[in-house]
C-alpha cells in the first residue's frame, strides 16, 4: 500500500507536490480510525506496477482484503479431497484343540499413500529502489508513489509465491497390527481369554514447495555487476567469506513471472521429510462366567467377568535437519520424542438377575463394573472408572433402563509432550480500538494489560487511536503440557425400549443423557487465548493472558508489522506473540434425548423390508473455560458442527437376489459465527450483532441410493449414488473442521463388486 501523504504545504510549490502524490496514493476513503487510505499497488502478469483495479476496497470497515482486483484469494492451489490409493490385507486363523483351549490369529496391514495439495509459501519482503529487475517506468512510479525522486530507499511489497508451486505433501503410511492368544472354557460353563496383541505404525512425509529463507533472501537481493550482469548481492558486495556460487537471482516482480526461473526456483526450494513412529504392545486376560454352581437369585444366576491389561505405547515423529532449523518457510518442529507410556488396568464386572416372570415384573437386574488404572506419565497416576446401572420390564412389550457411570481420559503421549514448535498465526487484536468495544470486557483488561489507546501516525506524526492490524501472520509456539491430568467425566442416561406385540418387527428405544466432564484436556489456539484473555469477565489473571506477550507498544511479540491507515510498517518481530498448547481449561456439560426406530418385516418370497431411523435432539452443549469465573458459558450448541438436531432414516428392500438401499439425511441450522456474536446467552448482550447479515446456516438434507444384485453365490456387484441431489455446502466454508458436517463433495457415484470364495 502507498502513503497517503497530509504533510502541511510551507509554499505554493510545495503544495503542488503534495497534491499530486495525494491524488496518486489517495483513494479518497478512510479507515474506522479515520486515517486516510493509500492506494494499493501490484505487479501484474506482464511485470508492471499498476493500481490494484478492486471493485471494493473493505479497508473502510477495518479489513486488510478487498472484493475483485489482482490479490489473491489464498485458495488457487488448495485442494478440496486429498488423492490416495490404500491397500488392505487381513489375515484370520484359528484352531480348536477342545472346548477348553482355542487358538486364534488376527493380523491386518494397510499401506495408504496420499498426495495433498496446499497452500503456496508468501512473504513479505523487503527490495532496493535499485533491483536491477525493475523497469525504469516500474522505478519512475515507485519514486513517485513514495515522493523520493532521488536517493536510495527501500520499499516493501507482498508476495503469495503460486508461481513457485504448491506446498504438496506425499503421505506414505504403513500400518500392521497382530494379535494372537487362546481361549476356552472351564468349570462347566466358565471362559478364559488371554490375547497378545503388537501394532506399529510407521509415516514418511515429504513436504514438496518449502523454501530456504536464507538462500531465499539471497537470491531477491539482486543488483547489477561491474560486467553489467545481474547476480546476487552476496556475491557482490565487500566480503568473499558470504559468497555463494550457486546462487541465482530472481525477478519477483510480475504474477507469475517466477514460475520459467527455475535456476532460482531450484536453487532455494528444498523439499523438507518427516518420519513418524509409534508402536502399542498390549497383553489383556478374564475370565467370565456365573454363579449357578453356588446359588441363584430369584432372577438367575449372578454373571460376573474379571480380568487385567498391561499396555505400552511409543512414538516418534521428526523434521528433517535444515526443516528444525527455523531456517525453511515451514513451521521449526523439534523432534518428538516422548517417555514410553505404561499403564496397568485390573477390571471387574457384574451383572445381578434380582427378580423375574413375576406380575408387573418381567425383569429387574442391576450391572455394576469398574476399572482400576495406573500411568507412569502426566499427573493422572492411579484413577478409578466404575459404571453403574439397572434394568427393569414390567411386561415382555417393555423395557426402562437407568445407568451412572465415572469416565477417565488420560493424556495422550502428545498431550503431554507434544513438541515445541514455531507456530504462526494472523491475529485479530481485540485491543485494537476498531474491534475494542466488540467485548464487555475488553477497554478494562486491555488497559489493564498496559496496551495504549492512542498512537503517532508515522506518517502524519499525528494522534490517532491504537490500531494493531498484522498483515502477516505472527511468530508463537505451541507444545505439550507435562502437567495434565486425566479428564473425568460422570454421565446419567435413562430411557426405554418398547417392542410392541402387535406389531411384529417394530422396536422404539428413546434415551436421554446428561454428561458432565471436568478437567478437561482442549488446546486452544492463538486467536482463542488471546480472545480469552481480553474477554474474560474476571480480569486478565488468568492462564490465558499468561500464554500471551505484548510489546511496551501495544504490538505482539513475533509481530513484523502492522498497518496504519493503510500503510504497513515494519515491527522488529522479535520474540513469540504467543503459546499455543493443551490445558485442563475447565468444564463440558452435554444433555439430549437420542430416539431410534426399527421395523423388520419378510413379506415371504424372498421379498424383506428393513426401516431404521434415528433422531438426535440436543438441549445442551456448554463450555465452561472461564477457570476463575467457573459458571460462565461458552456455548457449543448451535455452532458449526453442532446442531440441536440431526436425523437419519435407512431403508433396505430386499428382493432376494436383488436389494435397493436409500438413506436420508438431515443436518439442522447452525450459526455462521459463534453463537455469543448475534445471541445473548446469560443475560450478556450479543458480544456482534451485526458481524453477518445472516445468523446461520440453514437446515440441509441429503439422499443417498445404492443397488445391489447377487449376480451368482460368488459374484456380488453394486453402484450407488451419495448426494443425489448435488447438494452444495454453504458458501464460506472448506470442508474441512466441524465444516466436514456438511457434504463437500457433491454428487458421488461409485460401483464395485465383492467376490465369494
Amino acid at each position: 500500500s502507498s502513503v497517503c501523504p497530509t504533510a502541511v504545504a510551507s509554499t505554493a510549490a510545495n503544495f503542488a507536490i503534495v497534491q499530486a502524490r495525494r491524488a496518486q496514493n489517495c483513494t479518497g476513503a478512510i479507515t474506522p480510525t479515520g486515517g486516510e487510505i493509500g492506494r494499493t499497488y501490484v505487479f501484474n502478469s506482464l511485470g508492471n506496477l499498476v493500481a490494484n483495479p478492486v471493485q471494493r476496497d473493505l479497508r473502510n470497515i477495518g479489513s486488510s482484503n478487498a472484493v475483485g482486483g489482482l490479490g489473491s484469494t489464498l485458495f488457487e492451489t488448495s485442494q478440496l479431497d486429498p488423492q490416495f490409493e490404500r491397500k488392505t490385507a487381513n489375515l484370520l486363523a484359528s484352531f480348536e484343540f477342545s472346548d477348553a483351549a482355542r487358538v486364534f490369529f488376527q493380523g491386518r496391514y494397510v499401506d495408504l499413500k496420499s498426495v495433498q495439495a496446499g497452500q503456496a509459501t508468501f512473504f513479505n519482503n523487503t527490495f532496493s529502489i535499485n533491483n536491477p529487475f525493475l523497469t525504469d517506468a516500474n522505478r519512475s512510479l515507485l519514486r513517485q508513489i513514495y515522493g523520493r525522486p532521488t536517493g536510495d530507499f527501500n520499499f516493501s511489497a507482498q508476495r503469495y509465491d503460486v508461481d513457485f508451486g504448491p506446498r504438496g505433501e506425499n503421505h506414505d503410511r504403513e500400518t500392521y497390527n497382530l494379535t494372537g492368544g487362546i481361549g476356552g472354557k472351564f468349570n462347566d460353563d466358565w471362559k478364559y481369554e488371554v490375547a497378545v496383541t503388537y501394532g506399529h505404525t510407521k509415516t514418511f512425509y515429504q513436504t514438496e514447495g518449502n523454501v530456504d529463507t536464507d538462500k531465499y533472501a539471497n537470491s531477491i537481493d539482486a543488483v547489477r555487476a561491474p560486467n553489467g550482469q545481474i547476480v546476487c548481492g552476496i556475491n557482490a558486495d565487500d566480503d568473499p567469506t558470504n559468497d555463494d556460487a550457486a546462487c541465482v537471482p530472481i525477478n519477483t516482480f510480475g504474477d507469475g513471472i517466477a514460475s520459467a526461473q527455475t535456476g532460482a526456483l531450484n536453487y532455494f526450494g528444498i523439499p523438507s521429510q518427516r518420519r513418524q513412529t509409534a508402536s502399542l504392545f498390549d497383553v489383556t486376560a478374564y475370565v467370565s462366567g456365573d454363579l449357578s454352581q453356588l446359588f441363584t437369585l430369584p432372577g438367575g444366576p449372578i454373571a460376573f467377568s474379571v480380568g487385567g491389561e498391561y499396555r505400552t505405547e511409543t512414538a516418534f515423529s521428526g523434521y528433517d535437519a535444515l526443516t528444525k532449523s527455523s531456517n525453511t518457510f515451514l513451521n521449526a518442529f523439534d523432534d518428538f520424542t516422548p517417555p514410553k507410556l505404561k499403564v496397568k488396568e485390573a477390571f471387574g464386572e457384574v451383572q445381578i438377575p434380582l427378580l423375574a416372570d413375576l406380575p408387573l415384573i418381567r425383569e429387574l437386574s442391576l450391572n455394576a463394573s469398574g476399572r482400576l488404572s495406573d500411568y507412569n506419565v502426566g499427573s493422572t497416576g492411579t484413577v478409578f472408572a466404575w459404571n453403574l446401572s439397572g434394568t427393569y420390564s414390567p411386561v415382555k412389550d417393555l423395557r426402562f433402563r437407568v445407568g451412572y457411570a465415572k469416565s477417565v481420559r488420560a493424556p495422550t503421549l502428545s498431550d503431554l509432550y507434544g513438541a515445541a514448535s514455531q507456530d504462526f498465526a494472523l491475529i485479530t487484536d481485540p485491543c485494537d480500538q476498531s474491534n475494542i468495544n466488540n467485548g464487555p470486557n475488553r477497554v478494562k483488561n486491555c488497559a489493564a494489560a498496559g496496551v495504549p489507546v492512542t498512537e503517532i501516525d508515522p506518517a502524519t506524526g499525528k494522534t490517532i487511536a491504537f490500531t494493531n492490524t498484522p498483515s502477516s501472520s505472527i511468530s508463537g509456539i505451541s507444545g505439550g503440557n507435562p502437567d495434565l491430568r486425566e479428564e473425568t467425566g460422570y454421565s446419567f442416561t435413562a430411557g426405554a425400549v418398547y417392542q410392541p406385540s402387535f406389531v411384529p418387527g417394530l422396536t422404539l428405544s428413546v434415551d436421554y443423557y446428561n454428561i458432565r466432564i471436568k478437567n478437561v484436556i482442549f488446546s486452544l489456539d492463538a486467536q482463542t487465548l488471546i480472545n480469552q484473555c481480553y474477554d474474560s469477565p474476571s480480569g486478565n489473571d488468568n492462564p490465558y493472558c499468561a500464554a500471551v506477550t505484548r510489546n511496551a507498544d501495544g504490538s505482539f511479540g513475533g509481530q513484523a508489522d502492522k498497518i496504519i491507515n493503510g500503510v504497513t510498517y515494519d515491527l522488529p518481530g522479535t520474540g513469540n506473540g504467543f503459546r499455543e498448547g493443551s490445558f485442563n481449561f475447565a468444564r463440558q456439560q452435554t444433555s439430549g434425548v437420542d430416539f431410534d426406530a426399527n421395523y423388520f418385516h419378510s413379506f415371504g418370497g424372498g421379498l424383506k423390508a428393513n426401516l431404521h431411523a434415528i433422531v438426535a435432539y440436543v438441549l445442551k452443549r456448554n463450555n465452561y473455560t472461564d477457570i476463575s469465573d467457573p459458571g460462565y458459558i461458552d456455548r457449543q450448541l448451535s455452532e458449526l458442527g453442532d446442531p440441536i438436531w440431526k436425523a437419519s432414516l435407512l431403508a433396505n428392500i430386499d428382493f432376494g437376489k436383488f436389494d435397493l438401499n436409500y438413506n436420508f439425511r438431515f443436518v439442522g441450522k447452525q450459526t455462521i459465527g459463534l453463537y455469543e456474536d448475534q445471541h445473548s446467552l446469560q443475560g450478556r448482550p450479543p458480544t456482534n450483532p451485526d458481524l453477518y447479515p445472516v445468523v446461520n446456516y440453514p437446515n440441509v438434507t441429503y439422499s443417498d441410493v445404492r443397488v445391489g444384485v447377487d449376480a451368482s453365490d460368488v459374484f456380488r456387484f453394486y453402484v450407488g449414488v451419495d448426494n443425489l441431489f448435488d447438494k452444495d455446502p454453504p458458501y464460506g466454508l472448506d470442508g474441512t473442521g466441524d465444516d466436514a458436517i456438511y457434504d463437500n463433495i457433491g454428487r458421488f457415484f461409485y460401483a464395485g463388486a465383492r467376490i465369494r470364495f
